[in-house]
């Protein structure tokens, strides 16, 4: 077996590790921001999900997260000590406009084919998830928000591009890792009930944004692109609330 060869395989499992180390911390953010906040809000003598819960959740999981990137960014610099926010260039930006594009045209096109087939249309059980915890009220609605438009965009780039594009085959077939990305980035997505075309959905946003990172070889591009998507997704979920 040739070093190239033993080299890719060692990046391989240390890419695994990375990443199980990475989902674990994203989880852990969540956790301890909503139980962390209630607990030290009741504790206090306050409302478990009143303005001081509320505010503690958002300093958690500002904290956390940056405890995540940090060791992620470092992770992944082991192998691309390049990465990281470097200054946007605009020419590289029409990659975000093409991807946001891409994203909104295929969903549309994988919800059409679920109408044909199953004749209904279904929100994803993450979605769902989501937009139940939003209706519990303003600390649930700001923890979806924190962590949709915030968290969800810096750490999970990190997680899916960052270390599955840098650990994973980074030399090889230009598709591998993409591939691997997207797949993985779907399947976290609907772990708490597996739906295939909910998994298509989320691995089609996963290949995009895989895509645009190989494209720009600046990961601030795929956060953008993931931000402005959520965005969008929570300005429409706070609209439907609002005229509901």
């Amino acid at each position: 077996m040739s070093n190239k060869t033993l080299h890719t395989i060692d990046n391989v499992f240390k890419g695994i590790l990375w990443l199980v180390v990475g989902i674990i911390l994203n989880t852990a953010i969540q956790l301890f921001a909503t139980a962390g906040s209630q607990g030290l809000a009741l504790s206090l003598g306050f409302p478990a999900k009143g303005r001081l819960a509320t505010v503690l959740m958002v300093a958690i999981a500002l904290i956390f997260m940056a405890l995540t990137v940090t060791v992620m960014l470092w992770a992944i610099r082991r192998v691309s000590p390049n990465v990281g926010l470097h200054p946007f260039q605009t020419q590289k930006l029409k990659w975000v406009v093409y991807g946001f594009g891409l994203i909104i045209g295929g969903s549309m096109v994988i919800n059409a084919i679920r109408v044909l087939v199953t004749g209904q249309v279904a929100e994803p059980e993450n979605q769902r998830m989501l937009e139940q915890m939003a209706h519990q009220g303003g600390y649930g609605l700001i923890f979806i928000l924190v962590l949709a438009v915030i968290v969800a965009p810096i750490v999970e780039e990190l997680i899916f591009r960052g270390i599955v594009l840098n650990y994973f085959f980074k030399n090889g077939w230009w598709w591998t890792n993409v591939l691997i990305s997207a797949g993985l980035f779907g399947l976290y997505h609907v772990y708490t009930g597996f739906n295939l075309f909910d998994f298509l959905q989320y691995s089609l946003m996963g290949l995009i944004l895989a895509i645009v990172y190989k494209k720009t070889r600046q990961i601030q591009y795929a956060m953008t692109l993931h931000f402005v998507n959520n965005s969008f997704s929570m300005l429409v979920l706070v609209l439907t609330m609002v005229f509901h």
